[in-house]
């Protein structure tokens, strides 16, 4: 009898769980439903509730930009509490087709997170996997443009005649939200980013949300060392903010922040705004983060960890805040095209132009939610960033202004007013000086020169009248 009710009790708990698993995805598809993304869309199967067709957008600033690519989620009955499983339908470069993928993100799960973390994560992770590896495929990366080209011609045909139905609305959708793209008359396409595409939730009144932000912001319920030390940095950059950077975290994603760095005064790069990604790793702090600009600032690589220099002596009381202010000191330093570090062979005056540039628009840069961060930290940035003090003369191109048109260009002066940019030619400056109203000093020479040869001219009449009267 005894058994019988264990069993009994047992297969009730096994309805409740797969009865809180089914509300728990629904509660997500309806949320995501209402609160669409720019990134992603998400279709149900009515037939089966523990599978979702999804499309996303290749990430901007990146060889899969403009690509949309298709693909399964497929939920465990014991979801929330185990994650679910991806699969990429569309070829893509990066990953195989019909196979489940290893998102790195995912390998910390933890119940309070939903789909909407893991297709963001997806996006983030797509471009950085390896070939070979974390079932990516061995693809000349030069090739993912045109895969990304040929993702929009048509949806991947895939299943029954239904399901094919879900993928054909999701494509034609997230092509109705997505400026045409260009002809790709050279390798790297830079595709429009998408604008709508759907999707993405904020399931507010929940317990799953409660449970979520008591995670994420109270630090006593945080399980994972690593996240909790994240967590305390963060909160400590936040309560003592610097004009020198900024970081801002990313809410799908405790181990990713993005960040920007003010250029090192009385260099090449003071005034300059440089946007970057830092990346912690599952062993933070005993293993140090890992550091990528994103702006083009003629000394390091974009989209490349520079760490390998910077963070070489890492030990686990270093903090982020640290390793960012020793960047701002250390950028000027850095050999110029030196490879072990990551870095560029650019002239000065390129770098002063480049510092000049990264003021007037944050880089574009992965999924459009985080694009929001980047532009509320290029904001925060402008607003703490003194004036540009004017720049030294910069002779444009020494070869080809001459041979083109006959004559040179002369030298382009660049002065910063607040925040705003101004350029002008140097041979008009100078004309344009000799039209404006002489120095108070000037003007008493002429004085004194023009009295000087009346004088003269007045000696040389007089010679002559005195001459002839003899």
């Amino acid at each position: 009898m005894d058994r019988v009710v264990w069993t009994q009790i047992e297969q009730n708990q096994m309805e409740l769980d797969r009865y809180r698993s089914l509300k728990r995805i629904l509660e997500e598809f309806y949320q995501m439903q209402s609160n669409p993304s720019d990134d992603f869309k998400c279709c149900l199967l009515e037939r089966n509730p523990y599978e979702w067709q999804f499309g996303i957008r290749g990430p901007s600033g990146t060889e899969l930009e403009g690509g949309i690519y298709h693909g399964r989620i497929q939920f465990p009955e014991k979801y929330p509490s185990k994650p679910p499983s991806f699969t990429l339908l569309t070829e893509n470069g990066c990953f195989k087709t019909q196979n489940q993928i290893g998102i790195r993100r995912l390998n910390d799960w933890q119940p309070s997170w939903r789909v909407r973390d893991g297709l963001l994560a997806l996006i983030d992770e797509m471009h950085t996997y390896p070939d070979g590896e974390l079932d990516s495929v061995e693809y000349n990366r030069e090739e993912r443009p045109d895969l990304a080209i040929k993702s929009r011609a048509a949806a991947p045909k895939y299943g029954t005649a239904e399901r094919q139905k879900v993928i054909d609305e999701i494509h034609e959708y997230l092509l109705s939200k997505s400026p045409p793209v260009p002809v790709p008359q050279v390798r790297r396409t830079r595709n429009v980013p998408c604008q709508e595409e759907v999707v993405v939730d904020r399931v507010g009144s929940t317990q799953m949300e409660l449970d979520r932000s008591v995670i994420v912001e109270d630090k006593s319920n945080i399980q994972n060392s690593g996240e909790k030390r994240i967590l305390e940095e963060y909160n400590e950059i936040e309560s003592n903010p610097s004009n020198d950077f900024k970081c801002l975290k990313l809410d799908w994603n405790p181990y990713e922040w993005q960040f920007a760095i003010r250029g090192p005064s009385g260099t090449e790069f003071e005034g300059g705004i440089y946007h970057g990604v830092v990346q912690f790793s599952e062993g933070y702090p005993s293993k140090p983060p890992s550091i990528m600009f994103l702006t083009k600032n003629g000394r390091f690589k974009i989209q490349t960890d520079i760490s390998a220099r910077l963070l070489s002596n890492w030990q686990s009381p270093r903090i982020v805040r640290n390793a960012l202010l020793a960047l701002i000191e250390e950028m000027p330093t850095y050999p110029d095209g030196d490879g072990e570090l990551d870095s560029v062979k650019y002239n000065k005056n390129i770098m002063r132009e480049l510092a000049i540039k990264s003021r007037t628009a944050a880089p574009k840069y992965g999924t459009s939610e985080r694009q929001k961060v980047i532009d509320a930290i290029h904001e925060y940035m402008l607003s703490k960033a003194p004036p540009v003090p004017q720049l030294q003369p910069s002779s444009l191109s020494q070869n080809g202004a001459e041979g083109k048109h006959g004559r040179g260009t002369g030298s382009v002066f660049y002065n910063i007013t607040g925040n705003k940019v101004h350029a002008t030619n140097g041979r008009v400056r100078f004309l344009r000086s000799m039209n404006e109203p002489p120095e108070p000093m000037l003007a008493k020479m002429y004085g004194l020169l023009l009295v000087v040869l009346l004088f003269l001219l007045f000696l040389s009449i007089h010679g002559i009248l005195s001459g002839r009267k003899r």
